[in-house]
């Protein structure tokens, strides 16, 4: 199978959903007009990033009326956008839905929360608990937000859940200047290359771009294939639309030449875990 997907490197507008809203109608509709199946926004895309006390008015349900242009929408192309979500237990949470066919088909909720340095994600937001794996037309497919990314047990698991299809939307402020590539672009490169060659799964990586609140965002979106490859590269600081193939025979090739995912025992990790909670 092969299909299209739309790396949509915007700038949102810190608290103004409205605006944000025709935004993403707009960067949908343009991608559709240029034969997307799937666009993929950044981390809270429909709110911006620094929201302080800003959360608890911007939090919405993912299938709440006022996202219904998007879902209407979601009847020609699938859509993947970050958004504060009300959790059933009041908290915000900082999330991204996967609209499809006019309907929620799933909500990841961010797991790994920084709060260090220029982060402050766990005074405002709720953890997510539960890994994001589902099915869809794409095939089984999986979210991780910004940090999530970061974290190998997280990106792992899921790929021995059978992802094959990892969404990374992302707000990443720029830091590490000094040479010709920022340092944290290097981390997010050698994130995204061990997820698609070691793990053998396509990563949609889409970071933002502007200023929330003095945090300056690098944008830097790519999609990765899994021989490790970056098959489209959005450019740094200005935003962008851009489109990126994913044909699905790359995988099932990848993972037999470098057959990492059918080695994988999650029986020996069970064990050690088990192990260490007993002693």
């Amino acid at each position: 199978m092969t299909y299209t997907v739309a790396l949509a490197q915007v700038n949102p507008a810190c608290g103004d959903l409205d605006s944000n809203l025709k935004m993403h109608v707009a960067q949908a509709e343009q991608a559709l007009e240029a034969g997307a199946d799937l666009i993929v926004f950044p981390e809270l895309s429909l709110t911006g990033y620094t929201l302080k006390d800003q959360t608890l008015d911007l939090m919405r349900r993912a299938d709440c009326p006022a996202f219904g242009p998007l879902r209407d929408l979601s009847h020609h192309i699938a859509i993947c956008a970050g958004f504060v979500e009300e959790g059933e237990d009041g908290i915000p949470y900082n999330s991204a839905f996967f609209m499809d066919a006019g309907d929620v088909v799933h909500v990841h909720r961010k797991m790994y929360l920084p709060t260090h340095g220029m982060f402050d994600e766990l005074k405002f937001f709720g953890r997510g608990r539960n890994l994001s794996v589902f099915d869809t037309r794409f095939g089984r497919t999986g979210i991780v937000i910004c940090r999530d990314l970061f974290h190998p047990l997280e990106v792992s698991a899921m790929s021995a859940l059978g992802v094959d299809l990892l969404l990374a939307p992302s707000a990443m402020p720029a830091r590490g200047f000094g040479g010709e590539e920022l340092a944290i672009e290097q981390t997010v490169g050698l994130a995204l290359g061990s997820a698609s060659t070691f793990l053998g799964m396509f990563v949609v990586y889409v970071n933002r771009v502007g200023f929330d609140d003095g945090l300056g965002f690098y944008g830097g979106s790519a999609l990765s294939d899994p021989v490790g490859e970056i098959t489209a590269l959005a450019p740094r600081f200005e935003a962008a639309q851009l489109l990126g193939t994913v044909d699905t025979s790359h995988i099932a090739r990848h993972r037999y030449q470098l057959p990492i995912h059918r080695e994988e025992d999650l029986a020996i990790v069970r064990h050690a875990l088990e192990a260490r909670r007993d002693s």
